[in-house]
C-alpha cells in the first residue's frame, strides 16, 4: 500500500476563493472519463454495481453527447459513457440538482442507451443489457436509502427482463466528513462516495491515504490547482453550471409567481393550497414550498 503524505499546503487549496470538487464536469470527466482512467471507472462500477472485477476489465469510453446529441439540456449533464467487452452499456452520471422529473430523464437516457446497441439485420435477443449509474448531491425524493437499485418486475418480485438497471445513489445520505469518521471504518463504497461529494481537499488527502489508485485520483485533483490552463477549464465549467442554475431557478420562481397571481382570482388559499400539492407531488423540498406559499409545515404535512 502506498501512502499519500498530505501537507498543510495541499490540504486547504482552493482556485481564487472557489473550492475544487470532483463533482465538478471536467474534473469528474478528468478523473473518471479519459483513456487513462480506466482503473478508477472500472472500479467505480464494480462498486457501485457488483459487476465483478474481471468483466470490467476491458472496458472502452465514449463521448456521451455522441449519444445524446438529440437532447436540448446538456448542461449539468456529466455523463460517461461506458461499453464493456461482453457488449453491456454503461451510464455514469453526476447530477449535481435534483429537479422533479429526473427519474423520467434517467430512463428516457437508458433507452437511448438501449437503442443505440441495437443493428440492422440483428433481432430482439442481440440487444445488450444497459445500467444506468446516477450520483446525486441533491436528496433522491423516492427513497431515503444510499443507494436505490430499480429493475423491470411483476408486483410478485418476478423479473421482467434484466436489460435495464437504474442505480440511483443519494450523497446526501452520506456521514458526516469528521474527523472520528474519516479514521473509522467505513465501507471501500462509502469512502469513493466521500472523495466524490466533498469539497474539501483535506478529506480527500485522508480519505486516499494508504489507497494507490484513489491517490492516483487526488493527484489529478491537486494538477487543477498548479496548471493554468485546467484552472481556467475548471473555473469556466463551475461558473456555466452556477448560471445554468440561477436560470433555471429564475424560470422556475416565475412560473410559481405567476401562478400565485392568477390564484388571487380564484380563491387565494385554495389556490395556494393546490399549487403546495403540485409541488410536493413534483418532488420540491418543503422549506422552498414555504418560503413561496407560506403555508407551514405543519399543514404540509397533511395535504
Amino acid at each position: 500500500m502506498e501512502k499519500n503524505n498530505s501537507s498543510p499546503t495541499t490540504d486547504n487549496l482552493t482556485l481564487e476563493g472557489i473550492t475544487i470538487s470532483v463533482r465538478n464536469d471536467y474534473l469528474f470527466k478528468k478523473i473518471f472519463g479519459s483513456e487513462d482512467s480506466k482503473s478508477a471507472v472500472a472500479h467505480l462500477i464494480h462498486l457501485t454495481t457488483g459487476i465483478r472485477k474481471e468483466d470490467v476489465s476491458d472496458l472502452t469510453i465514449s463521448d456521451p453527447h455522441l449519444l445524446f446529441r438529440k437532447v436540448r439540456d446538456k448542461r449539468g449533464i456529466v455523463d460517461i459513457h461506458i461499453k464493456l467487452k461482453d457488449g453491456k452499456r454503461i451510464n455514469i452520471e453526476m447530477q449535481n440538482h435534483w429537479h422533479p422529473f429526473y427519474p423520467e430523464r434517467a430512463i428516457y437516457y437508458w433507452s437511448l442507451l438501449y437503442q443505440d446497441t441495437s443493428r440492422a439485420g440483428e433481432g430482439y435477443n442481440r440487444l445488450s443489457k444497459c445500467i444506468g449509474i446516477h450520483l446525486l448531491n441533491e436528496a433522491f425524493r423516492l427513497s431515503g436509502k444510499l443507494q436505490s437499485t430499480y429493475a423491470i418486475r411483476e408486483e410478485d418480485g418476478t423479473l421482467l427482463s434484466d436489460v435495464l438497471e437504474l442505480h440511483f445513489f443519494d450523497l446526501t445520505k452520506l456521514p458526516e466528513e469528521t474527523k472520528d469518521l474519516l479514521q473509522s471504518e467505513i465501507t471501500e463504497l462509502e469512502r469513493w462516495l466521500l472523495f466524490i461529494r466533498t469539497d474539501s481537499q483535506k478529506v480527500r488527502n485522508a480519505l486516499s491515504e494508504g489507497d494507490k489508485l484513489m491517490s492516483e485520483c487526488n493527484e489529478k485533483v491537486k494538477s487543477v490547482f498548479y496548471t493554468p490552463s485546467e484552472r481556467e477549464i475548471y473555473i469556466r465549467e463551475h461558473i456555466a453550471e452556477m448560471d445554468h442554475y440561477s436560470i433555471m431557478m429564475e424560470k422556475y420562481e416565475s412560473g410559481l409567481e405567476e401562478g400565485l397571481q392568477r390564484g388571487k382570482g380564484e380563491g387565494k388559499e385554495e389556490a395556494t393550497i393546490n399549487i403546495a400539492k403540485a409541488m410536493l407531488h413534483d418532488g420540491v423540498g418543503i422549506d422552498i414550498i414555504q418560503k413561496y406559499t407560506g403555508i407551514d409545515c405543519k399543514q404540509l404535512e397533511d395535504l
